[in-house]
């Protein structure tokens, strides 16, 4: 090979090695491209401070929420300081600080919304936004981010039963790390980590077990009615029943169960827990175990929900009355058995306690079936079946006493109706004997008369 030819090779491939350095770090104008993962596992950040973090703010294109970690538990600031739910947060902070990277992506900044990495604010719609997660120490500062990008989805080599190609699965996300230009697929959607509020609120309710008494209060006296039991297995009944009204004991039976266990949607807080109006109706309950409860409700909105209020007190027994003849033994356990309940009560009570001043939204299955007016429980009288219509015109004929001549409340007999008489049978035709010779023609014996 010559000089010259050699030289001209070695500036050719100077030149392709160029392109593919500029290619690289440009992402190739509108690629996208990877780089094959090591067997060696990398984090996305090499030291996340997990023990450091006390807040984490998640920012998409529409909204913004804000976790804080208290003296006692963690708080949505968005929902007026309530307490939030432990285990998904404990669970977020776990899964960045042990996420790994599947592949690097070499991409272009250009490039970012095809892949949801813009910021928020400077992204034109929701398909290029990233969602953006800061996590704080406790004064505030800045510890680390991650910006969360599209969801990968892998094909699962087969056709979609709902049609539209091939079926695909939900199998990872693109990721950056906030200080950095570095874009990763890891394996993990991060589904879980999203900005709505109610998401993260703490759903523990009440509870009302052993309901004792139940009473409706409503701007209608007329509607409104009170119930009890004398035991805890027993029936309800009314408290004070008006003259002549009898309960319809299938219609109060779920009402033993009243709130047995609610459940909760998310928090009214600031303005908007204002202007919520609880005063359409108010349950007040009290149970066999001591407990007293205030529920207000206010009307059912065109989603079905509607606000909710509570207030609790109880009364509990402080000393076990002893038994007759108790061992000390017996006694021992008797004993530790009532202060292990009193506690279970009063820890109960307190839990309970913490939900008064608060606005709660609900479903208004959790109530309808005991937002019934008083009208509604009574036994219904049952109809008289005599002139009972069965059909368009149709009427049922009348009970014994109808018959002509039967007086009602007379001993019920089958009525007797005249015989029949009897047909007359048609009188046989004469026959005729064959005439011959020498011979006469016998009349044929007459038919017997009736």
């Amino acid at each position: 090979m010559g000089n010259k030819t050699l030289t001209r090779l070695l500036i050719a491939l100077a030149i392709i090695g160029a392109i593919a350095a500029i290619l690289h770090l440009t992402g190739g104008g509108s690629g996208i491209s990877t780089t094959k993962s090591s067997t060696t596992k990398k984090k996305v950040f090499a030291d996340f401070p997990i023990n450091e973090v006390a807040g984490v703010v998640i920012k998409d294109k529409e909204t913004s929420l804000t976790l804080t970690k208290g003296e006692k538990f963690w708080e949505v600031k968005e929902r007026g300081g309530y307490p939030a739910t432990a285990e998904p947060i404990v669970s977020m902070l776990k899964e960045i600080w042990d996420l790994n990277i599947g592949q690097p992506v070499t991409i272009g900044r250009s490039q970012y919304g095809r892949l949801q990495l813009v910021a928020p604010e400077e992204a034109t719609s929701d398909d290029e936004a990233a969602t953006i997660v800061t996590f704080t120490d406790a004064e505030g500062t800045e510890l680390a981010s991650l910006w969360l990008g599209k969801v990968f989805e892998r094909s699962e080599n087969r056709p979609n039963p709902m049609g539209g190609g091939m079926a695909m699965s939900d199998a990872g996300r693109y990721v950056k790390p906030g200080n950095t230009n570095s874009v990763y697929l890891v394996g993990s959607t991060l589904d879980t980590i999203q900005s709505e509020p109610s998401n993260w609120v703490d759903k523990t309710f009440f509870a009302i077990n052993l309901i004792k008494t139940i009473e409706l209060v409503t701007s209608n006296k007329e509607d409104d009615w009170k119930l009890l039991r004398e035991e805890p297995d027993g029936d309800l009944k009314f408290a004070n029943p008006r003259p002549g009204e009898e309960i319809d004991p299938a219609k109060v039976s779920s009402m033993r169960a009243a709130f047995s266990n609610p459940q909760m949607e998310d928090i009214f807080s600031g303005e908007t827990a204002k202007e919520q109006k609880t005063d359409t109706a108010t349950f007040k309950i009290t149970t066999f175990d001591g407990f007293t409860y205030e529920i207000a409700t206010g009307a059912k909105d065109d989603l079905g929900n509607l606000p909710l209020t509570i207030k609790v007190d109880g009364k509990f027994e402080e000393k076990r009355k002893p038994g007759e003849e108790e061992s000390d033994e017996e006694k021992e356990k008797a004993d530790k058995s009532f202060a292990d309940d009193l506690k279970k009560k009063k820890d109960k009570l307190a839990k309970e306690k913490s939900l008064e001043g608060y606005v709660f939204e609900v479903r208004s299955y959790n109530v309808d079936a005991i937002l019934k007016k008083r009208s509604e429980i009574l036994k219904e009288e049952e109809a008289s079946e005599e002139g009972k219509e069965v059909a368009p015109g149709v009427k049922l004929p009348g009970l014994p006493g109808s018959f002509p001549g039967i007086p009602s409340g007379a001993p019920k007999a089958t009525p007797k109706f005249p015989a029949t008489p009897k047909a007359k049978a048609a009188p046989k035709a004469k026959a005729k004997a064959p005439v011959g010779k020498g011979s006469k023609a016998k009349e044929s014996p007459k038919a017997p008369e009736n």
